[in-house]
């Protein structure tokens, strides 16, 4: 008789009894009750879970305790062969090095627990030769130029985005999925990329298999060779200012499509755009509120650790850009008022926004201030003394 065939959704490898006595030995002997941040390793070394504490001894310890087969920390202990730490100076800083370290490995079960807390999606201005606009589920993800989230009424969203897609013509499609199995969708693109000022040839009567929004006149068509480039590049930085909170130009071209209509006594139009109206009108007050946050975050925070050793950490615009010891001696001093001119005073390597990448971060800072009033206290100008 031949080998059975192998199972194609084996369960992971977890641990057995005696070897999580032994991980808790490890915890007891070598674990010090200080902030901190742990990952929890599969049999290949490859980080599974990654928390943090501000008691970490106490915390790790608090595993070996849980019980039941739904339990979070008894799931993820099943499965951890090995445990590391490290300390850090404060809470916030173990918070900091969380979010950093499952952002830099993206643990299995770290990802599981966010998907299941809350349902979340961010709205993305994709870059490249035909920028479009897309919902996505990551805040790292990596087409996007300009990224604002997350959402939780997710649903609401995509209809929001939709409506700034009519609104400016932009695509809200993916570049693959628009050209596959046709020449004239990737001819386009290239295109675009290569000479903006040029007419594109072809036409729309040749492409195959075509595009709904750009028949019923709602999308400008780039990915089919249809439309100009330099009318829709306009539009996608349109869409980029009303995304920073500098613009709200499609909100005002709704207003007048809309007006324009009822003069018309094209009513069943203007219903159709007012309803896109409110749509983008949504949008645009979340992301004003977003650019809002995010100027009222950038001060200095200082903040006390283990052994009562004060730490400041260097805020702008929301992202952590240093942490040191605060300075004791003259020479600390002016090392760190060198640091504070760089950080406050220097080129934001951000731009007008927050970086992409440090959107994630953004959240955690806000929240943090937001939950501990009595820490907002504790913030400081840049340049106070």
């Amino acid at each position: 008789m031949s080998d059975p065939a192998p199972r194609l959704h084996a369960k992971p490898p977890q641990t057995t009894p005696a070897h999580r006595k032994q991980l808790r030995a490890l915890v007891r002997e070598g674990v010090e009750n200080r902030p901190g941040v742990y990952r929890m390793l599969g049999p290949t070394g490859t980080v599974i879970y990654v928390g943090q504490s501000r008691v970490l001894r106490t915390r790790l310890l608090s595993y070996f305790r849980a019980k039941g087969r739904r339990n979070k920390a008894a799931r993820i202990l099943r499965h951890a062969f090995h445990i590391e730490w490290e300390y850090t100076n404060t809470e916030f800083g173990a918070l900091l090095r969380e979010l950093r370290l499952i952002k830099q490995y993206r643990p299995h079960f770290n990802t599981m627990m966010v998907m299941d807390e809350w349902p979340r999606a961010y709205v993305a201005l994709t870059g490249g030769s035909v920028p479009g606009l897309r919902v996505v589920a990551r805040s790292d993800e990596p087409s996007a130029v300009a990224l604002f989230g997350p959402f939780r009424r997710v649903a609401r969203l995509r209809d929001a985005v939709r409506a700034l897609a009519e609104a400016t013509a932009l695509r809200d499609c993916t570049l693959e999925d628009t050209v596959r199995g046709t020449g004239a969708g990737r001819g386009s693109a290239l295109w675009f990329a290569a000479d903006p000022t040029t007419k594109p040839r072809g036409s729309a009567r040749s492409r195959a298999p075509g595009c709904l929004r750009h028949d019923l006149g709602t999308c400008a068509g780039p990915c089919i060779g249809a439309g100009h480039p330099l009318p829709y590049r306009k539009a996608a930085d349109d869409v980029r200012l009303f995304l920073d909170g500098l613009s709200d130009a499609p909100v005002r071209l709704l207003e007048t499509a809309m007006q324009q209509a009822a003069d018309a006594l094209a009513f069943e139009k203007a219903g159709v755009l007012r309803d896109r109206l409110e749509l983008v009108r949504w949008l645009h007050e979340r992301v004003q509120h977003f650019h809002a946050n995010v100027d009222r975050l950038t001060f200095r925070y200082h903040a006390f650790g283990h052994a009562e050793a004060e730490w400041v950490y260097l805020i702008r615009r929301g992202t952590v850009r240093a942490e040191v010891r605060a300075p004791r001696t003259d020479e600390e001093r002016a090392a760190f008022d060198a640091l504070v001119t760089r950080v406050y005073e220097g080129a934001d390597p951000g731009g007008a926004d927050v970086p992409t990448h440090d959107l994630d971060e953004f959240y955690l800072v806000a929240s943090w201030f937001r939950r501990r009033p009595e820490e907002r206290k504790r913030a400081k100008s840049p340049r106070s003394t």
